[in-house]
């Protein structure tokens, strides 16, 4: 009777297994799953949080574990049915002979040990791969919006978000507790995803009561939830994996679909229980029982409060470093305005109390455009080649040479493009001098630069630095776009990539301070450098390395003439000057010579005029005298007419000294 009486009691647990399956299965799709997706994935403007839309995991995971314990209660059902005919047929007496256990027609029991032996293994497949999928497709979505959400929506995100956290709470709480009983173990994974769901409801309520409207915070927490439920979903494969590998000397009552990590926070019995049960689970044996786990699980939690309010005691102590400056809080009040020097200062525990600390010495920098980690992969780089491109030399081993980062080819990640003039040669005219539509016209071109600023706090800005601003470096980085916008409108491409860099460089260090105290971020601008200067890569720089070409070439030009012209312009006055001076130099001769010539003919006129024969006579002896000096003369007596005159011109006449024979002098 009383083995009746268990059989009775299976079979009406079974049937409760499986109407609470079905119940809790509606009310999951009904209540919280097609709300969850028509809300936040069909229709996400009306809460506007990616959080929310991941409550799709926890819910879809909980109607397939709902779908599992309803097919486990009717298969139960089945089984425990079939026991009860099998007992009523071994009380007949003409079935002794039968052998009940083989009888064909009994099949449910083998059909429920084959479901409870074959079905965790699926089902943590199949919940690895809803977690991947839904993941991925979240993931996929969110990275092809074209535009930042557009915030979430705080009435409508915290009152649904709480709403679903209650019912979550209540459900699942509820399923979990019942699956206390053995007979009900299978509806705690469905309990555990609907606490699941309710912890991550209640975090998206706290989110989007407290996040104004904006997206930021929304976010970065469903990032981390992604990363939770990634976790989720690899220990399902692991949990299949180890599976295989597990001791069979203990019976296992946990399924292996069942969340570990999960049952941490759903399972009855606290965390040591968990891990007492996780132990004899892996090691085949009973852990639990051991001295030392007795002693473990006795002392554990005190020595861990212990140490834990050790460490929050700890929090008290604060200490300001050399060069350092601090501000003592209170309650998040400001104690006083006076700066605490370096040294020892006692607080509140944390939260309650604390020291910000800052350095009034350190130089920090933030850069405007492209950021220098775009070139981190590179493992050395090329010195400075005149356009900003230099870095920091590798101190890796190894000095292989690297190729050489030119602006005409894609490097880094995509920065900021500015605006900056172009200086144009000129208003363009017309043939009859008028100017024509286009010079009036701005002459405009694109720019890419990365732009550092360096700065530090000034003791008498701490405040300022501290509390006039909720992000003082974004501020920073603001301004400086601003600035940077603002002046590089104003000046020439070809200035601020040459020689009017230095200039640019100050002029912006002014303009960003200026900016910097009207906002009283309490910093002094130190340095503003203008680094990787040059057009945009994609089209633009391979035109502009054209015109580069061809100024280069024209400036070669230039020089080359300039070289041609300083060289034959002083060659050619010279030559101008030597003509000159030798026209003067034979002007004046010729002159001076012509004026001699007439004073000589003048002369020789008055002399011909007063002895005309004298003069004829002295003419012809000068003629004989210098123009006839080398002929030989014979002088013949022209009154001597019958005289008969016989010349030998074969001996040499002897006319002067130096053919006078030696020999004959001496007297030999």
């Amino acid at each position: 009777m009383e083995r009746r009486t268990d059989v009775r009691t299976e079979i009406d647990n079974a049937r409760l297994v499986t109407k609470l399956s079905v119940i809790g299965g509606i009310v999951t799709i009904v209540v919280l799953l097609i709300p969850t997706l028509v809300l936040g994935v069909i229709n996400g403007e009306f809460v506007g949080s990616d959080l929310f839309s991941l409550g799709v995991i926890p819910y879809s995971l909980a109607v397939v574990f709902a779908f599992a314990s309803m097919i486990y209660g009717m298969l139960g059902t089945s089984a425990a049915v079939e026991t009860e005919e099998k007992q009523l047929l071994e009380k007949r007496s003409d079935t002794h002979a039968l052998n009940v256990e083989e009888d064909v027609r009994f099949t449910a029991g083998r059909s429920f040990d084959n479901y409870r032996k074959y079905a965790p293994y699926v089902l943590s497949i199949l919940g690895a791969l809803i977690v991947a999928g839904v993941l991925s497709a979240f993931l996929r979505h969110w990275g092809a919006r074209l535009e930042a959400p557009a915030g979430v929506n705080p009435v409508n995100g915290a009152i649904v978000s709480a709403v679903m956290a209650a019912l979550s709470l209540f459900f699942g709480a509820f399923f979990v507790g019942q699956s206390r009983q053995p007979a009900f173990r299978w509806l705690r994974a469905f309990g555990a995803w609907l606490l699941a769901g309710f912890g991550l409801m209640f975090v998206s309520a706290f989110v989007a009561a407290f996040s104004s409207g904006g997206s930021m915070l929304d976010a970065v927490v469903a990032k981390v939830a992604v990363w939770v439920f990634g976790l989720l979903g690899v220990e399902f494969v692991i949990s299949f994996i180890i599976e295989f590998y597990r001791p069979r000397t203990v019976r296992e009552l946990r399924p292996i679909f069942e969340s570990r990590l999960l049952s941490l926070f759903t399972e009855p019995g606290g965390v040591m229980r968990n891990v007492a049960l996780a132990l004899d689970y892996q090691f085949g044996f009973k852990v639990s029982g051991t001295w030392l786990y007795s002693f473990m699980e006795r002392s554990f939690f005190p020595v861990v409060l212990f140490w834990a309010a050790i460490l929050w005691g700890f929090t008290m102590i604060h200490e300001v470093g050399p060069s350092q400056v601090g501000i003592k809080e209170r309650l998040g009040k400001v104690v006083s305005t006076e700066l605490l020097e370096p040294g020892i200062y006692w607080t509140l525990p944390y939260p309650f109390g604390q020291v910000k600390r800052f350095s009034c010495t350190e130089v920090k920098q933030v850069i405007i455009g492209e950021s220098e980690d775009d070139h981190a992969d590179e493992e050395e780089e090329v010195p400075d080649d005149g356009h900003g491109h230099a870095k920091p030399e590798s101190k890796k081993k190894g000095h292989e040479p690297m190729p050489v980062v030119l602006w005409t080819a894609a490097h880094g990640s995509d920065a900021n493009n500015f605006i900056v003039a172009v200086n144009p040669d000129g208003p363009r005219k017309q043939a009859d001098g008028e100017k024509t539509a286009e010079s009036d016209t701005a002459s405009i071109a694109f720019i890419r630069m990365m732009i550092p600023i360096e700065y530090r706090i000034r003791p008498d800005g701490v405040m300022d630095y501290a509390y006039r601003n909720a992000d003082p470096v974004a501020t920073l980085i603001r301004i400086g776009q601003q600035a940077a916008t603002e002046y590089l409108a104003s000046v020439s491409i070809m200035d601020i990539m040459s020689t009017g860099r230095a200039e640019a460089q100050q002029k912006l260090l002014a303009r960003v301070q200026k900016l910097a105290d009207e906002h009283h971020l309490g910093i002094e601008i130190t340095k503003v450098m203008i680094l990787d200067s040059h057009p945009p890569v994609e089209k633009v720089a391979p035109a502009f390395q054209d015109v580069i070409g061809a100024m280069e070439e024209k400036e070669s030009t230039i020089l080359k003439a300039e070289s041609y012209a300083a060289r034959t312009v002083p060659e050619t006055e010279a030559a101008a000057l030597r003509i000159i001076s030798d026209a003067k130099s034979y002007s004046f001769r010729t002159t001076t010579v012509a004026k001699a010539e007439s004073g000589r003919f003048s002369t020789q006129l008055k002399t011909y005029n007063l002895m005309p024969r004298m003069f004829r006579l002295k003419a012809y002896l000068d003629f004989l005298e210098n123009d006839c000096k080398d002929i030989r003369k014979f002088i013949v007596a022209a009154g001597l007419d019958n005289e008969v005159y016989e010349l030998n011109f074969e001996t040499k006449e002897r006319l002067d000294l130096i053919d006078v024979d030696a020999g004959a002098l001496s007297g030999n």
